[in-house]
C-alpha cells in the first residue's frame, strides 16, 4: 500500500507545498459561470434569498472548472499501487460569492481537488465532537466540523472518481473532494449546506468524466437536519 507516501504528501500540503500543475491550461481564462453551475437554479435562488435579492451577489471563479479537472487528472494519473511516486494534492478555487467585495472575509466558496484521504477510512457514521461523518452511499461520504471561533463551518464531500488509464483502485485511494465554506449567508441548516454541496459534486463528477459513474444524490440522508 502507498500510505507513507500519502501521509508525506498530506504533511507537505499542510506546510504549504505547491502543487504540480503541468496539465493545467495556464492560458485559459476561468469560467465565470462556474458558480451558477455549482449552485444550480435552486442554489442561486437560495443564495439570493439570503443576501438581499437578485443582483446583490458578486461571483467569480479564480481557477475555473477546466483547471480543477486538470489538477485532479494530474494527481490521479501519478498514483500507483506500489507507492513509488510522491504525490501532491492541489485544489482549485472554483467559486467565490460575495456581497461586499471589499470584505473578503464574508463569502461563500467551493474548492475542489483530489483527496489525501485514501481508501475512504471513514465510511461509518460518526461524530467526534470536532467532526461529523455522514456516509451517503458506496460512492459518497460527507463530513462537517463544528463551528470555529468565528462561527464558520467547513462542509466536505468525498466522491469516488475513476480516471481513464489509472491503476485499479485509484477511485478509492485518490477520490475527488469538494469543500463548501459559508461565512456569507448566515444559513444555520446543515442539511441546506450539504444539499448545495451535493449538487456541486454532481456537476464536478460530470465535468471530470468519472468512469465509474458515481451516484451522487440530490439530498443528504434523512438523518441530517
Amino acid at each position: 500500500m502507498r500510505r507513507p507516501f500519502v501521509l508525506a504528501a498530506f504533511i507537505s500540503l499542510l506546510l504549504g507545498a505547491s502543487a504540480c500543475t503541468e496539465r493545467t491550461k495556464e492560458s485559459a481564462a476561468p469560467d465565470q459561470s462556474a458558480c451558477e453551475e455549482l449552485l444550480g437554479d435552486a442554489g442561486l435562488k437560495w443564495l439570493e434569498s439570503r443576501t438581499g435579492g437578485p443582483g446583490k451577489v458578486h461571483t467569480k471563479s479564480t481557477d475555473g472548472l477546466d483547471k480543477a479537472r486538470s489538477l485532479f487528472y494530474t494527481t490521479a494519473e501519478k498514483w500507483d499501487t506500489d507507492g513509488t511516486t510522491a504525490i501532491s494534492f492541489p485544489s482549485a478555487d472554483v467559486c467565490e460569492a460575495r456581497v461586499d467585495t471589499a470584505n473578503p472575509e464574508r463569502q461563500l466558496s467551493f474548492r475542489y481537488g483530489p483527496s489525501t484521504l485514501f481508501d475512504f477510512p471513514f465510511r461509518k457514521a460518526s461524530s467526534t465532537g470536532e467532526r461529523t461523518t455522514v456516509p451517503v452511499n458506496s460512492d459518497v461520504v460527507m463530513t462537517y466540523n463544528r463551528p470555529n471561533h468565528e462561527g464558520a463551518v467547513s462542509y466536505r464531500i468525498f466522491v469516488t472518481c475513476k480516471i481513464p488509464g489509472t491503476s485499479a483502485g485509484q477511485e478509492n485511494e485518490i477520490p475527488l473532494t469538494g469543500e463548501l465554506t459559508d461565512t456569507l449567508t448566515g444559513e444555520t441548516s446543515t442539511r441546506v449546506h450539504l444539499t448545495r454541496l451535493l449538487h456541486s459534486a454532481r456537476v464536478m463528477a460530470k465535468t471530470f468524466d468519472c468512469q465509474n459513474n458515481p451516484v451522487v444524490p440530490a439530498e443528504p440522508p434523512a438523518s441530517v437536519t
